[in-house]
C-alpha cells in the first residue's frame, strides 16, 4: 500500500483573518503588507517571557497574543526601554500579533510592525475567549494531513477505508455498498487529517461526491442516489485492504489476532481481504464492518469460539454435537 507523504499545512495571516471573521472580527492596525506571512503552529503564545527579555521562549510560526497584561507591561516602561523591547520583539520576525479586548497598542509597536511588514490584528474579544477560538480554528486548519488512494465509506457508522492496487475493484465494491444503503465520503483520493488520536477523512472539494467507474465514466453519487448516500467527512475506524488472491499466501482464517495499520501515527483496525472470482466483496466488507461493531461492544466471535473449544477439550476431549445433546 503506497501512500502520499504526510505534510504539515500552513495558513496565511489573510486566511486567518477571513476564517475567524465571524468569531473574532479582526481589524488590521498595521503591517498589512505582511498578510501573506504564514502560521505553522496551532498553539498560540502570550509572549510575556519574551517581553521580559527571554527571547529564546519566543516561538516562530505562532500567533502572538497581546492582552491586557502585556499591553499594560509595555505602557508602564519608560519610552526608551519600551522602544528597545518592541525592537527586539519585531526583530524575531514573528508571524503576527493579535491584540485582544480592543486595546490600543503602543505607537512604537505599530510603527515598527508597519516597517517590518508584520501584521497587527485587533479584536474586541477578551483574551481567554480569543485564545480558545483561535486554538480551535488553528487546530482544525493546521492538523497534520496526508492523502491516500482509496475509498472511504460510512458503513453502519463505521468509517471504512478501502485500499488496494489500482484496478482491483475498490470503486465497484464501494458502489455495491452504496446501493446497499451505505454512504460515500470519498472515492479515489481520501484526505486524512489527524486531530488528537482521531483520524478524520474527507474528499478533495473538486471531486466531492463523484466516483470513477471503468466502462461508465464519472458519476455524481449525490445526484443519482440522493443526499442520504453521501457525507462530507467521517472518522476512520477500519482499514480494509483488497489483495489479489495468491495461492501460496497464508490468509487469516480465524480472526483471533487483531491486526492494525498506522496512518499519521494513529493505529487503526486492519483486515486484509483476498480478491478472487466469485467473492462478493461488498457483502464481505459490510460483514467486516458489522463485526467491528460487535467488537466495540466487547464481543469477538472468533475468540469466544476458541474459548468454548478450549473449555470443551479441557473437560473431556470430545466435541459435543447437537445429536449428542
Amino acid at each position: 500500500m503506497k501512500h502520499m507523504e504526510p505534510y504539515q499545512p500552513e495558513l496565511t495571516i489573510g486566511e486567518l483573518v477571513e476564517g475567524t471573521r465571524e468569531a473574532l472580527d479582526f481589524e488590521v492596525l498595521a503591517g498589512a503588507a505582511g498578510m501573506g506571512r504564514t502560521i505553522s503552529q496551532p498553539r498560540v503564545q502570550k509572549p510575556g517571557l519574551a517581553l521580559a527579555g527571554f527571547m529564546e521562549y519566543l516561538h516562530h510560526g505562532r500567533v502572538q497574543i497581546l492582552g491586557n497584561s502585556e499591553i499594560t507591561f509595555l505602557r508602564e516602561k519608560p519610552d526608551q526601554e519600551r522602544a528597545a523591547i518592541i525592537h527586539r520583539l519585531i526583530a524575531h520576525d514573528v508571524s503576527c500579533f493579535a491584540i485582544t479586548k480592543g486595546l490600543q497598542p503602543p505607537a512604537e509597536l505599530l510603527r515598527d510592525a508597519q516597517e517590518a511588514g508584520i501584521p497587527i490584528l485587533r479584536t474586541r474579544i477578551v483574551s481567554s475567549t480569543a485564545i480558545y477560538a483561535l486554538g480551535s480554528f488553528l487546530e482544525d486548519q493546521l492538523a497534520p494531513v496526508m492523502q491516500v488512494h482509496g475509498v472511504l465509506l460510512d458503513i453502519l457508522g463505521v468509517g471504512t477505508l478501502i485500499l488496494g492496487a489500482s484496478g482491483i475493484g475498490k470503486s465497484e465494491c464501494a458502489l455495491d455498498l452504496i446501493v446497499r444503503g451505505h454512504r460515500l465520503v470519498s472515492d479515489d483520493l481520501v484526505v486524512l487529517r489527524r486531530r488528537g488520536d482521531v483520524l478524520a477523512g474527507t474528499s478533495p472539494q473538486l471531486t466531492r461526491y463523484h466516483m470513477e467507474l471503468r466502462g461508465i465514466g464519472i458519476i455524481n453519487v449525490r445526484d443519482i442516489f440522493g443526499i442520504a448516500a453521501v457525507r462530507r467527512t467521517k472518522d476512520v475506524d477500519l482499514v480494509v485492504n483488497l489483495d489479489i488472491w495468491k495461492k501460496d499466501k497464508v490468509y487469516d482464517r480465524l480472526g483471533i489476532d487483531d491486526r492494525s495499520h498506522e496512518l499519521l501515527g494513529v493505529s487503526l483496525d486492519y483486515v486484509e481481504m483476498p480478491v478472487a472470482p466469485g467473492r462478493n466483496l461488498a457483502v464481505l466488507v459490510e460483514v467486516t464492518a458489522r463485526n467491528q461493531l460487535l467488537k466495540r461492544k466487547g464481543h469477538n466471535p472468533a475468540r469466544e469460539l476458541a474459548r468454548r473449544l478450549d473449555r470443551q477439550l479441557a473437560e473431556g476431549g470430545k466435541l459435543v454435537t447437537e445429536e449428542d445433546e
